[in-house]
Parts: C-alpha cells; structure tokens; sequence
C-alpha cells in the first residue's frame, strides 16, 4: 500500500524514495517532486492562457476561426520538437537547469501577448509559447530520478497529473483576472495587460527550481557528471534530513534492469546515435501511439472543450470557459489515479499488471469519448459524460508514463521526450480533426473515441516491456520441485 502522507520518508537502495510526504517540502525528494509538478503547471498556464480569452482577442483583432485553429496547431506543433530534443538535455544538464530554461525563454513571449495585431502575429506567437510544452519532460524526468521503481507510477503521475491541471487553472484564472482588469479600463487593453501575470509567474518559479531544489537524491546533476567522468563517484548522504534508508533488497518487486542509472556524460555524437536506436524500438513506438490518443486528446480537447459547449448550448464566453476548466482540473485525481492503479498492478503481477492497467484505462477512455459524442443532447447530461471521458483521458497518461521508465532506463530522457512528443503530435493530428469537423463535434468525438479503443487494444497486445507481456499473465505458473 503506497503511503502519501507518511510519517517518515523511507529510501531504497539507491537513495530513491519509496513513499510520500505529500505535506512536507523535504530536501530533496518531496521539494523536487512539488516544485516538477509546479513548474509543470505554471508552463501549462502561459501555454493555455490564450484559449480562455481567444473570443475576445478574435472580436478585437478581427481574427477567423481558420487563423484560431491554426495557431492552436501551432502551439502543439512547435512542441514535438522541442520535447524530442529536451529529453537528450536533461540528460546532459539535469532536469532542474532544463526545467528553469524552458520556463524563462517560454515566459518571454507569453508576456508580449498584448503585442498582437492580426492572425498572422497570433499563430507566431503561440508556436513560440509552445516551448513551455517541453517542460513535461524534465517534470517526468526530474521525479523519476527521485523515486523509486516501485511508486515511480505514481510519482509520475501526480508530478504530471497535478502539473496538467494548469489548464483547467488558465480556464478559470484567464478570465476572471480578465474581468477584474475590464472593470478599470477597456475590453480591448484588459486582455493585452492580463498575459502579464502567467509570464511573471514562469520566471519566479523558474528561480525558486534554480535556488531552492536540486536534481537527484545524490545532489547537483553536474556534480554526478563529473564525479562519473573521473570515476570517483562515492555514495551519497543526500538524505541525511530524516529520511530512513531500507536494506537492500526490502522493496519488492523492484527490476535490476530498471535500477540502472542515466548514462550523464556521453559526448554529443553518443546522444545522438542513442536518440535514434531508442526511437525505432517497438515499445517506445507503442507508448508514443498510446500518448498520442491520451495526451495528445487531451491538448486538442483543451482548445476546443470551451468553443463546444459555448457553441452547442449558446452560452456566453466566460460560462462556457468555467465549464470547460472542469475538464482540466481533473487531474488533480485522474492522472494519478492512473498512476496508483499501475503500481497496485504492478505489485501483483509485475510489468504484466502495469500493462493490463494500460489496457483497462484506454477502453473505457475510448467507451466514454463514444459515449460523448451521443450525448451532446443536454447541457447536464454532455457534463457528466465529460467528467467520465476526461477521468480516464487523463488516468491514461498515468499509466503510459508508470511503463515509460521501464522501457530503457540507461535512456530515461531520451523515451521520455520521444513519448512525450508523441502527446503532441497526437494533439497536432486531433486539432486538425477538429478542425475538419467543426461544427460537428459530435462525429469528431466518435472519430476520437474509437481511435483511442482501438489503439489501447491492439498496442497493448503487441507491447513488450523488459521481456515481459500481457500474455504472461495467462501463463501456466512456472513449478518448482
């Protein structure tokens, strides 16, 4: 049973913690794990503080619906790319330096939103915010590092899940901040002064990650870099703070393989070959599909949750925002319930669980998108179906990054950006559905639902993770005289 308020945080064998002190910021476990899904969070915010107030924008800047959609692509599209090459970086950097970069260089433009003139500024300008979508990967990264193998699921999932919760904030935030603003000045300079505050806000916890926290239980990532280069690596004392370190062998269920450490010195060219031998492995292939129809769903659903209930029911910008934030601010349970329930798996039925709870999430994300789509009749009935789509949309990233660590582990950062920059090319593809579809929700959510079933089936079956599958699970159990 995983403990998350524990009275003492207890360590294994390689100093990584093996439960949580959700309310505690303890050195340095607890600070990274509070100060990833935070950072996360603020990137979310500034990455999605223009959706809330598009209506406005368009109605100011004469923008069309074409120009909308084409910079909400070019928000997720510059992502892929930035997400591919910052996993590499955290490798050679840390993910607390990578995290503080993409922070303060993506708050920079998101601050110069009241720039804007025309649609053509409006698809520039995100596709440059879109670099705080990177940030995912030094989140995941960075409470990887911290925890061990046996609750890493569930690191990952509340560093991710309680991060993605920035769009359901930026829902709710964007708009009243918005308001307060309008009640002093005009509608058309309130909401060129209110993208102010997110960018203010990305640069302060960029310096906080910098200050404050640092990069493994052993200390600096530089540090590591060099004690590794030299060969004179020594163990560590990092958790002298209270924490308690079990005997070697006291967690069970822990891999070998999956307690190999990131290689952080390899030269240029040795990061470069690897990127490409991890990125044709067949298991990353599939958690990059699987992202894509979780991750990925769920960008494409942040751009248009709002515009189909406002556009379905008539409702006016701000109530339609306030309903669509319900979708994001899931996460504050979903993700990690996905994360929980592939470690309770896992605990049982080793890599095989994991994969079964990958399977069980993404059917019943795929039944309930269906489902969705023929619901969109009433305005409470098109609600409690979305809590349901957007419960288990979300827990399947849990899942998904509760597999990722294992696939190689040597090369953490280089699948977590692979898979990472799966989620928007996923997006990228379902924004242009979308986009085909409009005004035709109904048919788009259909489209999305059965892709994500079929998907969830198919890559699950064919799935392998360290010589294990699902099809383990239905083995006879091996005896012994």
């Amino acid at each position: 049973m995983i403990s998350f308020f524990a009275k003492e945080l207890l360590v294994d064998q390689h100093m990584k913690a093996v439960n949580f002190r959700l309310h505690s910021l303890l050195y340095p476990h607890m600070r990274a794990l509070h100060l990833a899904w935070v950072s996360f969070m603020v990137a979310f915010m500034a990455w999605y503080s223009i959706p809330p107030l598009i209506d406005y924008i368009a109605e100011d800047l004469g923008i069309s619906a074409t120009e909308i959609y084409d910079s909400n692509m070019a928000a997720v599209s510059i992502t892929i790319v930035c997400r591919l090459v910052i996993g590499p970086i955290c490798e050679r950097i840390g993910p607390r330096r990578a995290m503080a970069a993409i922070l303060i260089v993506g708050a920079i433009p998101c601050g110069m939103t009241g720039l804007l003139q025309n649609g053509a500024g409006l698809i520039g300008l995100r596709s440059v915010i879109g670099i705080l979508g990177a940030t995912f990967v030094p989140c995941q990264f960075w409470a990887t590092q911290m925890f061990s193998p046996s609750v890493v699921g569930t690191a990952n999932a509340i560093s991710g899940g309680w991060g993605n919760m920035g769009a359901g904030v930026t829902y709710l935030l964007m708009p009243a901040i918005y308001n307060g603003i309008k009640k002093h000045t005009t509608d058309g300079l309130a909401w060129r002064i209110v993208f102010v505050i997110p960018c203010a806000i990305c640069i302060l916890v960029a310096c906080i990650d910098l200050l404050f926290a640092t990069d493994t239980p052993h200390g600096d990532w530089f540090k590591l870099r060099d004690e590794e280069s030299s060969g004179s690596r020594s163990p560590s004392t990092a958790s002298a703070n209270g924490d308690k370190k079990l005997e070697a062998g006291a967690v069970e269920h822990i891999e070998e393989e999956s307690l190999k450490d990131v290689v952080k010195n390899q030269s240029l060219k040795d990061l470069v070959c690897g990127f490409f031998r991890v990125l044709v492995k067949p298991p990353v292939l599939i958690m990059v599909i699987h992202y894509s129809c979780s991750f990925g769903a769920e960008l494409a659903i942040d751009n248009v949750i709002g515009n189909v209930f406002r556009s379905t029911f008539d409702l006016d910008p701000s109530t339609a925002s306030y309903i669509g934030s319900i979708f994001g601010l899931l996460n504050i349970c979903s993700r990690l319930s996905g994360g929980v329930f592939s470690d309770f798996l896992a605990r049982r039925m080793h890599l095989p669980g994991r994969i079964l709870a990958q399977l069980i999430c993404m059917c019943l994300e795929g039944a309930f998108l269906i489902g969705f789509s023929f619901g969109i009749t009433s305005l409470s009935t098109a609600i409690v179906i979305m809590v349901f789509f957007s419960f288990f949309v979300q827990a399947v990233c849990g899942t998904t990054f509760a597999v990722v660590p294992f696939v190689d582990p040597q090369n953490t950062g280089k699948v977590m950006g692979i898979v990472g920059a799966g989620g928007n090319l996923g997006g990228l593809i379902f924004n242009l559905m979308f986009r085909q579809f409009q005004p035709d929700f109904d048919t788009a959510f259909l489209c999305l639902g059965c892709i994500a079933l079929g998907s969830g089936i198919l890559g699950c079956a064919l799935l392998r993770v360290q010589n294990q599958s699902i099809w383990q699970m239905f083995s006879p159990a091996p005896c012994h005289d």
